[in-house]
């Protein structure tokens, strides 16, 4: 049987994990890294389950990897990795490894206080402050975002007919407001919400193709 040993940061971003993988990552082929993430999607997708699904992780897990840039503007390459699959970014797991990064300077910007993340979604610039070595904060300036459809209608397996926009900010949400069929979030509880986000998702196919009009990988 074969053996792996992967090292790993853990953390949190208010509440919310973030596990940073700084070891072992494999050699990615590809000219960009939307192009890498889609190699590591095919050969190498074994690393994510291993590492972000029970039992070494749970359904909430989420995280980051760091590779080599393919982009020489970029002081690091990003792969974002959860449960839910390699997508192509996250912004409280960029959060997460920037503070990572720097307080356990795994990279050294080459602009201070920015650090410059190659992206499969795209280039994403983080501005960060720091207390001594302790990161303080960290913004980031994300991918271009746009809305792909509006008032888009799916019969929901639970709620029956709703109606909601589909946004884009490096992975594609759908954004369902108050209606006839959905009053209010506070009328459900977080697993209520989460099992119905998951539901609405699986049927999305059946009504609309969501596919990045720039990168169909996405």
């Amino acid at each position: 049987m074969s053996r792996s040993r992967f090292d790993c940061i853990e953390g949190h971003t208010a509440g919310m994990p973030v596990r940073l993988i700084i070891s072992g990552q494999p050699e990615l082929q590809g000219a960009t890294q939307s192009d890498r993430r889609l190699d590591f999607i095919a050969r190498h997708d074994w690393i994510r389950s291993g590492i972000m699904c029970e039992p070494r992780g749970h359904s909430m897990m989420s995280g980051a990897m760091l590779v080599p840039s393919t982009r020489d503007d970029c002081d690091t390459g990003v792969l974002y990795v959860e449960t839910s699959g390699c997508i192509p970014m996250c912004g409280h797991a960029t959060i997460g490894l920037v503070t990572f990064a720097i307080e356990d300077r795994l990279i050294t910007p080459k602009t201070p206080g920015i650090l410059r993340l190659d992206t499969p979604a795209g280039v994403v610039e983080a501005h960060y402050t720091q207390d001594g070595v302790k990161v303080t904060s960290v913004r980031f300036h994300n991918v271009p975002s746009f809305v792909l459809a509006r008032n888009v209608e799916l019969d929901h397996p639970e709620l029956g007919k709703i109606h909601f926009d589909i946004a884009y900010g490096g992975n594609f949400y759908p954004i369902v407001e108050a209606q006839e069929n959905f009053t209010d979030y506070a009328d459900y509880a977080p697993e209520d919400l989460r099992r119905m986000a998951r539901q609405l998702v699986a049927k999305l196919p059946e009504v609309i193709d969501v596919v990045h009009p720039d990168n169909p990988a996405i």
